[in-house]
């Protein structure tokens, strides 16, 4: 039987446009969103080679997003201490939907921070943009002076991103708890892979933080399945076949997965088996992240699937990496239609929406 759900928001996604990976773009990577049920993705700031540290680069992702995006396309600023320049934020702020903040080494990035280091780029930011998330990347040690810094003396909204130990559920749970504004995000990878994958796949399982345990990773699913984690995020973040296998010989780093297209099928399997709710997934996947962005679905943004049961091919693949991590893994649905507003989705119109605005309805 077929079946129906809303549209879903990833609010983490890394799309590579501008920069020098171009194992994807804006127009492919929201394709594969697209067909993978998302109706709206908000993509990262540490675009290699071209960190979206500035207005004009901002800008230059609002414009090609507006020339070929499928789907509606939000952006974060960014901003790090080596990098920062008073004014930056405040002139990005209203063309970004939040901020993301690295504190520990990724791609772009090689430094492990101190969450004072940040003071002056989160009170800029909250002068700017009082409602607007901050997105962190915390290290494994500073976490709790993030959320000190931001949630606590600075009274702003924060988002711990990719959590993968219940320590750091424990942190936003407890922060939530004393009231302040602390949610957390999960991604698949995070819940449906393991630690062993990379004894196997190598740089294809590499990413950061890196995959843990499968008794953790069960942990985090029940966590999640709960509503101790708020979201699921992708963390969509493509590499060539090309650049993971040179990282392997080489013995460098690649870090990020691809796969958006395959996440949602995959979670309904999950929920078919009894692992989490239907609702508990619809919250995690489309009401709560909107929430988190200050976005509004529109009753009749939906997207309708079929009930085939699959096993993920080289054929499934959507995304213009053209591999997925997920391949081998049995998933649940295809996208049979995709309506945003009511209005049927089959091809870029040319000008997508840009959100940016809190109370942006889609």
């Amino acid at each position: 039987m077929a079946f129906e759900t809303p549209g879903a928001i990833d609010l983490h996604v890394h799309l590579r446009e501008p920069g020098s990976n171009t194992a994807e773009t804006i127009e492919s990577g929201t394709r594969a969103a697209l067909l993978g049920g998302f109706v709206l993705v908000a993509d990262m700031p540490n675009n290699p080679g071209a960190p979206v540290h500035s207005l004009d680069r901002l800008i230059a992702k609002h414009e090609i997003a507006e020339r070929g995006a499928w789907i509606p396309t939000a952006f974060y600023a960014g901003a790090q201490p080596e990098t920062y320049e008073p004014g930056n934020l405040t002139k990005m702020a209203a063309h970004a939907i939040g901020l993301k903040l690295y504190g520990d080494p990724t791609t772009g990035n090689d430094n492990t921070y101190e969450a004072a280091q940040f003071r002056e780029i989160v009170e800029e930011w909250h002068r700017a943009a009082p409602e607007k998330p901050i997105m962190l990347h915390p290290g494994t040690e500073n976490l709790e002076d993030f959320i000190g810094l931001v949630a606590q003396d600075t009274e702003h909204p924060l988002h711990v991103c990719h959590v993968s130990n219940a320590g750091q559920v424990a942190s936003a749970q407890a922060a939530r708890s004393r009231d302040l504004q602390v949610t957390s995000g999960v991604t698949p990878h995070h819940v449906l892979k393991t630690s062993f994958d990379v004894h196997t796949q190598g740089a294809f399982a590499e990413m950061k933080p890196p995959l843990v345990h499968q008794d953790e990773a069960e942990h985090l699913m029940s966590l999640l399945a709960a509503g101790g984690i708020d979201v699921v995020e992708t963390d969509f973040a493509p590499h060539t076949v090309a650049a993971k296998l040179e990282a392997e010989h080489a013995g460098g780093h690649c870090f990020g997965v691809p796969g958006i297209e395959h996440v949602l099928p995959l979670l309904f399997n999950q929920a078919a088996k009894g692992r989490i709710s239907i609702d508990r997934l619809i919250d995690a996947t489309s009401t709560r992240p909107a929430e988190i962005l200050g976005a509004k679905l529109s009753g009749t943004t939906k997207v309708g699937w079929d009930d085939t049961l699959y096993r993920i091919g080289d054929d499934d693949v959507e995304a213009g990496c053209g591999w997925s991590p997920y391949a081998g893994m049995l998933a649940l649905g295809k996208v049979d239609y995709v309506a945003i507003g009511g209005m049927p989705v089959r091809a870029p119109t040319g000008r997508p929406e840009i959100v940016a605005m809190r109370g942006h309805q889609i």
